[in-house]
């Protein structure tokens, strides 16, 4: 397997959130089934993976129009962002096997770090806030060295300004830029972005398709080894 960048050119590491950093997709989901429940309708677990990645209002709006529900997509936001909210506060968890290794040596190796995530930004702050409770190198606002949400652009993933402003707020260049994805759409971002791009699928996104992926990996800890690290 060629390597597919040059590691002295490499500035910064960008990583995803939800489902990259912390296992959050199947909450993500029990959000989106309580919403509908709430509405009527049993949600198939099989409709996750086409969720991943994706805004929320853009899977809302998906669901608006193919179940038809008489709501506004501003109301369903508002109803849906509640649900979602509570359960990050109260449930467990989980940060994925391998992250705080790469972190490390990402740091150990000079480079900067970011978050790029697509949640607005209330929700990436309380998931980060849990994470780094009892840390001694929290608050990750002063662990990262940039972090972006979904509230900081116009246009979310797979467009590729959420990427552009995430290289903006590490000062480096896009093609010196790695970022770590989880989500075909993310992926997408990134790699538009002019960024190389490693996929690590989970549970959901295991087996889909990722274009322009340097590389589709299982594990944060394979891409380490991947990258000599």
């Amino acid at each position: 397997m060629t390597r597919p960048i040059s590691l002295p050119k490499l500035k910064a590491v960008l990583f995803d959130m939800d489902g990259l950093i912390v296992d959050t997709e199947p909450i993500h989901f029990q959000a989106f089934r309580q919403y509908m429940k709430n509405h009527g309708v049993d949600m198939p677990e099989s409709m996750m993976a086409d969720f991943i990645g994706l805004p929320e209002a853009d899977n809302l709006r998906d669901l608006k129009a193919k179940y038809r529900l008489d709501t506004s997509l501003e109301q369903m936001v508002a109803e849906r962002r509640v649900i979602y909210l509570d359960l990050i506060r109260t449930l467990p968890l989980r940060v994925f096997p391998g992250f705080w290794e790469f972190s490390a040596a990402t740091r150990e190796r000079g480079l900067r770090q970011a978050v790029v995530s697509s949640a607005p930004q209330e929700q990436v702050e309380i998931v980060l806030s849990r994470l780094f409770e009892g840390r001694p190198d929290g608050p990750a606002a002063d662990y990262f060295d940039g972090i972006v949400t979904g509230d900081d652009i116009h246009h979310n993933k797979p467009a590729p300004d959420i990427y552009l402003e995430g290289a903006t707020r590490v000062g480096a260049a896009p093609d010196r830029c790695l970022a770590l994805e989880d989500s075909p759409p993310g992926a997408q971002s990134a790699v538009a972005a002019g960024m190389t791009a490693i996929a690590i699928p989970n549970e959901y996104t295991e087996g889909l398709d990722f274009p322009g992926a340097a590389a589709v990996l299982p594990s944060l800890d394979a891409a380490r080894d991947y990258l000599g690290w």
